[in-house]
């Protein structure tokens, strides 16, 4: 946790949250107060507390591609941070003082020199491209080109961004609309008593 993360008024469940490994933390707060921040928290507790955990053998998801660019981004300075940290020298910068923070708790917390943290953080830096870190909509497509034959999907198959939803609407809406309208529409006494 660091100086400013212990200030807060939720400071011992953002703590919690972080370091709890034996169940499942649901984590629901609006945009800003720092959900990414405490995903890539997680993922470095659990990165640290176990040399036996792969980043590519975790599973990492938020909702939006953006959140899950931000999440790699984040997560990737963060392991660069912790190795380039000289713990023998006083840090240069605040931002330092709060790595060097976070080493410190992170070192005590898992028992690690900081040698063997720097080896687990390289180790999780070297997987970060190939971890699954993204949205439930790229995981769910990723078992399903896994899957195949399981799923009765074409491997090929193209994910829709919304942006094909949104453009078969605009397609589609007008002329749907114009049938169901229309005198010919069998439905018509129905949508007068509606309309």
């Amino acid at each position: 946790m660091t100086a400013i993360t212990a200030q807060l008024p939720d400071a011992p469940e953002r703590e919690r949250a972080a370091t709890t490994f034996d169940r499942n933390v649901v984590v629901t707060a609006g945009a800003g107060t720092g959900k990414t921040r405490l995903l890539v928290d997680r993922l470095v507790n659990l990165l640290m507390r176990d040399p036996e955990v792969k980043l590519t053998q975790t599973v990492a998801l938020t909702f939006t591609n953006k959140a899950a660019n931000e999440m790699k981004m984040r997560l990737r300075e963060r392991l660069e941070s912790y190795i380039a940290a000289r713990l023998d020298s006083a840090p240069a910068s605040p931002k330092d003082e709060e790595i060097h923070g976070e080493l410190r708790a992170l070192m005590e917390r898992y028992h690690l020199s900081k040698e063997r943290l720097d080896r687990r953080a390289l180790e999780a830096l070297r997987q970060v491209e190939r971890s699954e870190i993204g949205t439930i909509h790229s995981f769910a497509a990723t078992l399903l080109r896994l899957y195949p034959m399981e799923s009765g999907v074409d491997p090929q198959f193209i994910e829709d961004d919304g942006t094909r939803f949104e453009r078969l609407f605009d397609e589609l809406w007008g002329v749907w609309l114009d049938q169901e309208l229309s005198r010919q529409s069998s439905r018509q006494e129905e949508w007068k008593g509606v309309l």
